[in-house]
């Protein structure tokens, strides 16, 4: 079993979270966030809008605990310390449930030789920590024993810089821009949310880094009082920016692939508008 679990991490194309505990991170800028980070910001068009080094380390399906633990790994395991963190933040559910995001738990277990990531797995209630260290086959999941080494697809498909963008449109996309105006909702956030989300503010200004929270363009009104709202949580020492959804781009269909991801020219355009955000505010000066 020992030998079945040290060769998982070979069987591994996305190999940025064991870049993470490894400390082989070396950016000055790093994207967080779900499929709206990885899908529609392009570090390296960050990169070269400013002549330093940018990666994105943004999951689809992953929620605010999973950023989270990205950027705690990341500041205590030797990876350089960023200047800048952008996490991008899904209108309207970031802080609410949505069972569509989730802790990325299956990122970890290929990586079950670090004992990092078994120490997470036990603390996350995943696993028991005396089974744990007592039998190997307990810190296995059952996708372990799947002898098939793991090949990127059309809606996973990851660059060197750790983004994903994408370029085809999802047929069931009704192209209908949703103009309803629809209020946010606190009474829907959840307490442990907002404790994950206010403690990657708190890291990042002990650490001094500045903390850039972009709110990614849906095709659709933004919801009003999401800006706001992570506006307040984030204090003072953050930024928050949100798209101009009155810009024609972010009201042509042909720019996403469905009714909340934009597609690669999408990005570019939304790339773009955050390097000129960074610009105008002076954030990387």
């Amino acid at each position: 079993m020992i030998i079945l679990r040290n060769k998982l991490p070979g069987r591994e194309l996305d190999k940025r979270l064991e870049y993470i505990i490894t400390g082989k991170i070396n950016s000055d800028i790093i994207v967080l966030g779900s499929s709206r980070g990885a899908r529609g910001i392009v570090a390296s068009q960050l990169a070269d809008s400013f002549h330093t080094t940018a990666y994105n380390l943004s999951y689809p399906g992953s929620n605010i605990y999973f950023h989270e633990y990205l950027l705690t790994e990341l500041l205590k395991n030797g990876n350089k310390k960023p200047k800048l963190v952008i996490l991008v933040v899904d209108d309207s559910y970031e802080l609410g449930e949505n069972y569509s995001l989730q802790f990325r738990f299956d990122r970890l277990y290929p990586l079950v030789k670090y004992k990092s990531i078994r120490n997470t797995l036990i603390e996350k209630g995943e696993k028991n920590r005396i089974l744990s260290g007592l039998f190997i086959i307990h810190q296995l999941s059952i996708s372990n024993f799947d002898p098939r080494k793991e090949k990127f697809t059309y809606l996973d498909t990851l660059r060197d810089d750790g983004s994903m963008p994408v370029s085809w449109q999802d047929p069931n996309f009704d192209r209908s821009f949703g103009s309803k105006n629809v209020a946010y909702e606190r009474d829907k956030e959840e307490q442990s949310k907002i404790e994950s989300f206010t403690h990657i503010v708190r890291m990042c200004r002990d650490n001094k880094i500045v903390v850039l929270f972009a709110c990614a363009p849906t095709f659709g009104k933004p919801t009003i009082g999401f800006k706001q709202r992570i506006t307040e949580l984030a204090g003072n020492n953050s930024f928050v920016m949100q798209c101009d959804t009155t810009n024609p781009v972010y009201r042509d269909a042909d720019y996403f692939t469905d009714s909340t991801h934009l597609k690669q020219k999408g990005a570019a355009i939304f790339t773009t508008d955050i390097a000129a955000f960074i610009n105008q505010n002076k954030i990387l000066n």
